[in-house]
């Protein structure tokens, strides 16, 4: 039988006119599909958004209690990913924390006040692209409120086109540029219905919380009531008063090793000796509770952000000795440059420490200087160390350079004159031998006020 060709032709275009119009179909029925899926999903991805959006929000709150920089942004998008209950938390902890140090609107707290709320072993290292995005779309990934479906392209010739091939593919561009909501296609409302409602973008992150005591401000009221009581009540104690009874024997005793008598430690030497050695009983007994609340509360709590409590323990241990005490603890202490500790705190902590090594025997005060008499002035004749005193021009000199000077012309440098109105001495009477006690200017004015400058050092006379 010959071959038909017209009754092919007829029988082709019949099967392709049914498998066209059949894709057509597909594509098109595909089409309403998504499109109606779409229009359920947009709930769906409201409430996520609306979950995004509330993480925003409780992420921009917690950042304006922290400082600004890529370590806050990681914390921030670091709580995010450990899941809504994290960021939340994070928040509430951060602004108690604000509260507890007594800080003001915009004031930031500091690094050791957000490692005391924030326990994270390990801030995983976060990719730049989420540490740059920004916060809104790291949130909505984050909480599968956004997508972005795979893009497709048509690419189908005239020809195919004319028989239906790529009506789906066409189907589909379309779906991926057709707007649904919040500049959102079809296409990704669908792609995004499909994510987990939770996808961690930063693997492994876990965002928890300590409840380690704060030194809240009221704290550092209570903490500068308490020591200076313990100061106080310690300076006026019986044991204080066996400590200046120690450092009294101490001096004596140093004076007597520098071949010095008993009688030639004068009372400013005493009253310096007995204050230091009150002071620094006071001092120890100060540092034991300040040791306690450090203990307590460490840097991490906010022991040293606290100014009250700060100054208290400067004014009562001196200047260097916070800084010591920041320095056992791993922090700066107090630079007047970036990365130098000034001069003058070098200079009192070591002072501060050299007193708690030496209490008492370095409390002699430092003497004051006067120039020798010129040879012409010195003691005519005789011999002090034999007990010769000469004739009657050396007994006149005596009785006029002898309680100033030496008989070698140098001067005779006695006490300063304490300053302390109320200081006394005790004086032993030279008939009984008991020693009763006088106010200690009065006593220096009977012994040294006619011959002596309150320095210490020999009053002139004219044509000296």
């Amino acid at each position: 039988m010959a071959f038909n060709s017209k009754e092919f032709q007829a029988g082709f275009l019949n099967q392709v006119t049914d498998r066209m119009s059949e894709m057509t179909d597909e594509a098109k029925e595909f089409k309403q599909k998504q499109i109606e899926a779409s229009e359920r999903n947009k709930a769906l991805i409201s409430t996520r958004t609306a979950r995004a959006n509330a993480a925003v929000s409780l992420g921009r709150e917690a950042l304006q209690y922290i400082p600004e920089g890529a370590r806050s942004k990681a914390i921030i998008r670091t709580a995010m990913a450990s899941g809504m209950t994290g960021v939340s938390q994070l928040r509430d902890k951060l602004a108690k924390a604000h509260a507890d140090a007594g800080l003001a609107p915009g004031q930031t707290l500091s690094i050791n006040d957000i490692e005391a709320v924030i326990n994270m072993p390990n801030i995983p290292d976060i990719d730049t692209e989420y540490i740059d995005m920004p916060l809104e779309q790291f949130a909505k990934e984050t909480y599968g409120a956004t997508a972005k479906a795979t893009k497709v392209k048509d690419d189908t010739n005239i020809v195919g086109r004319l028989f239906g091939f790529g009506a789906m593919d066409r189907a589909r561009e379309q779906l991926g540029k057709m707007d649904a909501m919040d500049g959102m296609s079809v296409a990704d409302i669908n792609a995004a219905s499909r994510l987990a409602e939770f996808n961690s973008l930063i693997p492994n992150a876990v965002m928890s919380f300590s409840e380690a005591p704060r030194f809240s401000k009221l704290e550092s009221f209570n903490f500068s009531k308490d020591i200076a009581k313990t100061y106080d009540d310690a300076l006026n104690s019986r044991e204080a008063e066996d400590e200046e009874e120690k450092a009294y024997r101490l001096l004596v005793q140093k004076a007597v090793d520098d071949g010095r008598e008993e009688s030639d430690v004068g009372p400013a030497e005493i009253i310096e000796a007995k204050r230091i050695a009150r002071q620094f009983y006071a001092r120890g007994k100060v540092e034991e509770e300040i040791k306690i609340y450090v203990r307590m509360y460490g840097a991490a709590g906010g022991f040293f952000d606290q100014q009250v409590a700060t100054d208290q323990i400067t004014n009562l241990m001196g200047e260097g000795y916070l800084d010591i005490l920041k320095g056992e603890y791993g922090l700066d202490p107090k630079k007047a440059e970036p990365d130098a500790v000034t001069d003058k705190v070098k200079e009192s902590a070591t002072e501060e420490a050299k007193m708690k090594e030496l209490p008492y025997a370095e409390t002699t005060v430092v003497q004051p200087t006067a120039e020798a008499l010129p040879e012409d002035k010195l003691r005519p004749g005789g011999d002090a160390e034999t007990g010769d005193f000469g004739n009657a021009a050396a007994r006149r000199w005596d009785r006029q350079y002898g309680a100033r000077y030496n008989a070698d012309g140098t001067p005779i440098i006695v006490e300063p004159r304490p300053t302390d109105k109320e200081a006394t001495v005790m004086v032993k009477n030279k008939y009984s031998q008991k020693e009763q006690e006088k106010n200690a200017q009065e006593e220096w004015d009977r012994k040294y006020k006619k011959t002596h400058n309150e320095d210490g050092t020999p009053k002139k006379l004219k044509g000296d």
